[in-house]
C-alpha cells in the first residue's frame, strides 16, 4: 500500500479551496472552487485533497449510520493498491472494520473500499479506473 492522498473533508469547501490555492499557493491538480473536490500538489507522491464533507457522508451513508461516530467524517487517509478486492478481503480477514465493500465509484474515477481504524478514522483503499 502507498499513501496516495490525505483527504480533508471540509464544511466550507470554497473557503478551504481558496486557502490552499490562494494563501498556501499550492498548485491545483484537479477541481476548482466550485467542484466540491480538488487535489493539490504538495511536492510529494502523496497529494492533499479537499472534499465537501456532505458528499463523502452521503456516499458512505455515514451521516446517520453509527451513533458512536461523528455524523460526518473530518478526514480520510487514502491508500493506493494494485488490487482493491484482494486488499479489502485481506483487511477484513485480519479484522479490519469495513464501512463499504469494494465498488466502482465511476464519478470519482476509482474502485475503492472503505474501512475504519480502531479510533474511527476513515481509511480508503483504491485504484484508478482505467
Amino acid at each position: 500500500m502507498r499513501c496516495s492522498y490525505i483527504r480533508l473533508l471540509v464544511d466550507d469547501y470554497e473557503a478551504c479551496f481558496r486557502f490552499y490555492s490562494d494563501v498556501l499557493k499550492l498548485p491545483v491538480l484537479r477541481g476548482d472552487e466550485h467542484s466540491r473536490y480538488a487535489e493539490f500538489d504538495v511536492d510529494s507522491t502523496t497529494r492533499l485533497a479537499l472534499n465537501q464533507r456532505e458528499v463523502m457522508a452521503e456516499a458512505l451513508e455515514t451521516d446517520t449510520a453509527d451513533p458512536g461516530l461523528p455524523h460526518q467524517d473530518r478526514m480520510a487517509v487514502v491508500f493506493e493498491v494494485d488490487d482493491v478486492d484482494a486488499t479489502a478481503a485481506r483487511l477484513v480477514a485480519a479484522g479490519a472494520r469495513q464501512v463499504m465493500a469494494p465498488r466502482d465509484w465511476t464519478a470519482w474515477g476509482i474502485r475503492a473500499a472503505h474501512f475504519r481504524d480502531p479510533d474511527g478514522y476513515l481509511l480508503e483503499v483504491s485504484r484508478p479506473l482505467i
